[in-house]
């Protein structure tokens, strides 16, 4: 497995561009982070290249949601232009969300109007127009289930399983599932089973304990076990940190993959 921090919580003592070289200082394989929009995108690409680091993954949704078909020909504007920036940024993977979430990263919009049996194929036909773009991209759209009880209310991706359903059905190499631990625990439970006999549909992991987000370690997930069966069942891809430390986040960081 290799391992990546996400620079928007972690070093969150230091400057932005400070933590690239932090990350690289600590022997991480890469840094990633959310909005690119907001961002001074050369310079992360200056910085990361003189760290001898990479970008394992940024958010591609740049406004709009896949979930109202109303949204779909702005929303796929915009994943055009994240994978051009992808490619500028010698990044092969990026998260995509189901909703447009605010600065404050709740979701903007809601859609009591619409069916649960609409807005599934609405996030369906979005996903199926935009792989074509992802492959010819060389880029894999990672897309991320959020738990709506405690962090991001009136999310509509919430389990994982629907997530699975979906990149199935889909059937592009390029689109699969992010796994966040954190959020599955929230909403599901049952964490190694469901990561383990998924494998195939995952292709990016993010760890945060329960309750608080905070570090492994600190809550009720036993990391060792799961990080321990994940890397058993095959897992080669990048397991990111993206938690708030209550130590400080060198040390957090340091000790959250052992």
């Amino acid at each position: 497995m290799k391992a990546s921090v996400c620079i928007e919580m972690i070093y969150t003592e230091y400057p932005f561009l400070e933590r690239i070289s932090i990350a690289a200082d600590q022997g991480f394989d890469a840094i990633e982070f959310w909005n690119w929009d907001n961002k001074d995108m050369p310079a992360i690409k200056h910085a990361v290249e003189k760290a001898g680091i990479q970008v394992a993954t940024f958010q591609s949704n740049r406004g709009g949601t896949l979930i109202n078909p109303t949204h779909r020909e702005n929303f796929i504007a915009g994943i055009k232009e994240s994978l051009a920036m992808a490619k500028e940024m010698n990044t092969n993977k990026m998260f995509i969300l189901t909703d447009e979430l605010g600065e404050d990263r709740s979701v903007k919009f809601q859609f009591p109007e619409l069916t649960e049996e609409e807005k599934f194929q609405s996030v369906f036909d979005g996903l199926i127009d935009i792989a074509p773009l992802a492959e010819a991209a060389g880029v894999t759209l990672v897309l991320e289930p959020l738990n709506n009880l405690v962090d991001h209310a009136g999310y509509w991706l919430k389990e994982s399983e629907l997530g699975f359903e979906l990149v199935r059905k889909i059937n592009s190499p390029n689109i699969r599932l992010l796994f966040d631990i954190y959020h599955q625990q929230i909403t599901e439970g049952n964490i190694i089973e469901r990561l383990t006999r998924n494998l195939d549909a995952i292709g990016h992991v993010h760890v945060a304990d329960v309750p608080g987000r905070h570090q492994p370690g600190s809550g009720e997930l036993n990391y060792e076990n799961i990080l321990a069966e994940l890397a058993a069942a095959g897992y080669e891809d990048y397991v990111g940190l993206e938690f708030e430390p209550t130590i400080p986040s060198k040390e957090a960081a340091a000790s959250a993959l052992r």
